[in-house]
């Protein structure tokens, strides 16, 4: 179990700014903070210690001005208060990447119980990252065991080894980032290393390799992926939660000015064809509909469950961390916390009954004695009035008297200007924790309402993707060629008669061209780009249309990026160039052809961005 160590001052919370921005630190730091006006933080912090165990070092930072000295050392946006927490890794990364230390919020103690299992995922994500479940490991802390998934719950699998001894599997210890019922499902058996600490039993030995896994598809295959990332151009799906397979535009839609953002949601499940099987793995999702018959998703453990499911519902946007109320965050950019608070702000003080002035605030005399004031000059303006029968006294005295009447005076006046004043300041405290109230109250059901609005943006997507490819055209099978020099001719002449109007193809013909001894070589090598694509931007630059295409960027080769560089030539006076057949895509495809002293175009290699050999 972690010690809780607890952060009460400005050293201490100076300290801990220290050591997270120091190279020091071997192990992920996990940092609770406790909201104003409350004595205990809203996550579970003895729980949090029960989980991640020695993975993870513990904070709680109390409330106090000490907060403000914590923040004043910490990179802005990196701070931690208010209750929320947050967990930074080994390495100083998250002070430019705020991903890589999510912060995470509460608002109330019910809403702690998910503040306190973020934080421990969290940890443990980031302490599986960094190799500490395996360098942990001691022969006195582990043995071998075996059992049956009994349940899951709290996104943890409850395993019975048999005469009442239990253990827990999280995430982590089965298939990092992949909820756990999507990998382990009750009435399994599985066996691995137990921590007999934390009572974790480690299975990830006995997982299936991606590969053995995915030996089950073949080309033709339709089959479950999950959209991890995409792009205007590009998307990249996962076929396993250790496969994932790049998928361009023209795999997705037939209209090259498509944005993929607007048909596939990060997230989602979708149903590919399989068109290369690994280790090069290719995907398309056109032409797939659902009348296709579609393979089950893999299990990643024998006996398991799918780990994906395509009728599930379509995912809504992360808006970075939250509680259940939500927060603001939006493609998971960090929001600020509410402002540390001022000790001065935390309980104001109780109002107390006026009283009268004590004999501290009486000017003194010679001889250090005071003089004491009857009750009746505290309480009025002026002198009480003497009886006639009593001797006047003295000039001296009586003006004495006079100027401590007036001082006493003064300060009731002054005293009661300070407590209007007070109490003005305590009504606008209440009004403000009011509206704070009323914000966090206004946020949840703006979050509520974005996650709603991005459930039905997810399903507009999916809805769309799948009505384009009802009403796309029937993909038409290619011709097969023997000599593939007469095939390629052949995509090329067709992409001419069917882009160039019959009307415009007597001013525009296509000129003969010649084809260089490596280009079809590496046509067959290059992936990521449909040959049919490639004969369309040839047909391009033999008929002009690439030089007054801004997206082709068509410009000479040149011997080096400096901008004085010589174009890449040869002995015969031919010139090479270079026109995009992709933009805005990772490792973007280029063609490259040389432009003879007589017009005449030879085609030498199609490659990716950064090969700048002609």
């Amino acid at each position: 179990m972690s010690a809780i160590k607890r952060v009460t001052n400005t050293s201490e919370a100076e300290a801990l700014a220290a050591l997270l921005n120091g190279e020091g630190r071997t192990k992920p730091t996990v940092v609770v903070t406790v909201a104003s006006g409350h004595a205990e933080p809203y996550a579970d912090v003895a729980r949090i210690a029960a989980e991640i165990g020695d993975l993870a070092d513990l904070y709680l930072v109390t409330t106090g001005g000490h907060t403000w000295a914590f923040s004043n050392k910490m990179t802005p946006g990196t701070q931690v208060y208010g209750g929320a927490g947050r967990v930074y890794p080994i390495g100083l990364g998250w002070n430019t990447d705020l991903k890589q230390a999510p912060l995470r919020f509460a608002w109330s103690k019910a809403e702690g119980r998910k503040l306190t299992a973020q934080l421990v995922d969290d940890a443990l994500d980031m302490a599986a990252a960094a190799g500490l479940f395996d360098s942990a490991r001691t022969a006195a802390t582990r043995e071998r065991r075996s059992g049956t998934i009994v349940s899951i719950m709290s996104e943890r699998a409850l395993v019975d080894l048999g005469s009442g001894d239990m253990a827990s599997i999280p995430p982590q210890l089965a298939q990092a980032g992949v909820a756990i019922e999507r990998v382990l499902t009750p009435g399994m058996l599985v066996d691995g290393v137990l921590e007999k600490k934390s009572r974790w039993l480690d299975i990830r030995e006995t997982r299936p390799t991606a590969e053995d896994a995915l030996k089950a598809y073949v080309a033709g295959d339709v089959v479950p992926a999950e959209v991890r990332s995409v792009l205007a151009g590009s998307a990249d799906l996962r076929l396993h939660p250790d496969v994932t397979v790049e998928l361009f535009r023209s795999e997705v839609t037939d209209d090259p000015n498509d944005d993929l953002r607007a048909l596939l949601t990060p997230g989602e499940v979708v149903l590919a064809r399989v068109v290369a099987a690994g280790p090069r793995w290719r995907l398309s999702l056109r032409g797939v509909g659902e009348h296709d018959h579609a393979r089950e998703a893999l299990a990643l453990y024998v006996g398991g469950p799918p780990w994906l499911d395509p009728d599930a519902p379509a995912p809504t946007v992360e808006h970075g961390e939250t509680g259940d109320s939500g927060e603001s965050g939006r493609s998971g950019e960090p929001v600020e916390a509410p402002e540390p608070v001022a000790p001065a702000e935390l309980a104001p003080p109780p109002a107390r009954r006026p009283t009268a002035p004590s004999p501290a605030m009486m000017p003194r005399r010679k001889g250090g004695s005071v003089r004491a004031i009857p009750p009746t000059a505290v309480a009025s303006p002026a002198p009480a009035p003497e009886p006639a029968a009593a001797a006047s006294p003295a000039p001296a005295k009586k003006a004495a008297v006079q100027s401590m009447s007036l001082q006493v005076t003064a300060i009731k006046a002054e005293k009661a200007h300070l407590e209007a004043e007070l109490a003005d300041l305590r009504d606008q405290v209440s009004g403000l924790r009011n509206e704070r109230v009323q914000f966090a109250k206004d946020l949840a059901r703006a979050a509520r309402q974005v996650e709603t609005r991005d459930a039905e943006l997810a399903r507009m997507r999916s809805q769309l993707r799948r009505a384009k490819q009802r009403t796309a055209p029937a993909e038409v099978t290619l011709p097969v060629f023997a000599d593939r020099e007469r095939g390629f001719r052949h995509l090329v002449e067709a992409a001419w008669a069917r882009r160039i109007p019959v009307g415009e193809q007597a001013i525009r013909p296509l000129p003969d061209f010649a084809i260089g001894e490596r280009f079809l070589d590496s046509v067959d090598a290059l992936e990521g780009i449909a040959v049919d694509k490639i004969a369309d931007v040839v047909m391009e630059v033999l008929t002009g249309l690439a030089e007054h295409a801004a997206g082709r960027e068509l410009h000479q080769l040149r011997t080096s990026s400096g901008g004085n560089a010589a174009p890449q030539s040869r002995p015969d006076g031919a010139v090479c160039y270079r026109v995009s057949m992709q933009i805005h895509t990772p490792s973007a495809r280029r063609l490259h052809f040389w432009k003879c002293p007589d017009g005449t175009v030879e085609l030498s290699r199609v490659v990716v961005h950064d090969d700048v050999e002609p």
